[in-house]
Formats: structure tokens, sequence, C-alpha cells
């Protein structure tokens, strides 16, 4: 394995992400890298996964401690108010899947993951219109397998 053979961790996040069934129940595969452009309310809840953060672990390997932020959105009402409720629901299933992330798993083919450590979990509303949103800070032991 080459030095420069490190994982796409944020790639593998989201695409794990996108493959669990208590996740996609509430979104069905909307799991982006960010707010998708001309989003209108009929495309949320959603969730975003971003890297912030992270780095080499110091050993020989080219393993990835990533810091990871995964953004839980909700849905507004007709009266403009956020369904905080629902969007607590949604990162309760995420905290979920990345707590049960214990030893090695694979994430998606290419990627494991030796473990994932649920960091934070904030309330943190869009403050352009109060849109519902908890964001999770994740660090995520990985290893590209290719």
């Amino acid at each position: 394995m080459s030095d420069d053979n490190f994982p796409d961790v944020e790639g593998a996040v989201r695409d794990w992400l996108k493959a669990k069934t208590a996740i996609a129940t509430i979104v069905a595969t909307r799991v982006f890298f960010g707010i998708p452009k001309g989003a209108v309310e009929t495309s949320y809840p959603l969730v975003t996964v971003a890297r912030v953060g992270g780095g080499d672990s110091g050993s020989d390997a080219p393993d990835d401690n990533a810091l990871v932020q995964i953004d839980c959105w909700g849905s507004l009402s007709a009266n403009g108010f956020g369904d905080k409720a629902g969007c607590r629901t949604l990162a309760n299933k995420v905290r979920a899947a990345c707590k049960a992330v214990t030893g090695s798993q694979t994430l998606v083919a290419g990627v494991d993951a030796g473990g994932m450590t649920v960091v934070s979990d904030i309330w943190l509303p869009d403050p352009a219109n109060d849109r519902p949103r908890y964001a999770l800070t994740v660090e995520v032991a990985a290893i590209s397998t290719n």
C-alpha cells in the first residue's frame, strides 16, 4: 500500500449514511456534501456531510482520523416554524448509526472504519430562516483497503 492511498472518508461517510435504512426512511437518498442549489421545501429533511478537520494518526499506515460534521436538516411547517422534534429524530438515527461502528467495519467498498465517535451534538438552526438543524461532529478512524 502506498503512502498516498488515503481513504475518501467524507465520501465514504456520505455513501454509508445513504445505505442506512433507518436514515433512508426519513431522508430517502437526500444525503449531500452541501445543500443542493435550488433546494425547495420538498427537498427536506436532508443530511449534509463535510470534513472539517482531522489528519494522520502518526502510524506508518495511510490511515485517516477525520473529523466530519454531519448536519441533520429538518422541514419547515406551513407557518414557517421548524419541526425540531422531527429533526431530533433524524439526528438520533444518525448518531445511533455512528455509535454502532466499533471495531473494524466496512463503510463502503475500499474504506474501512476502525470506529466512529460522536464528539458533539448541537442545536444549530439556520440563522437565515430558523430551519431546524442538529450538527453532529464525528471522529472517523478510517483506512483504505484498496
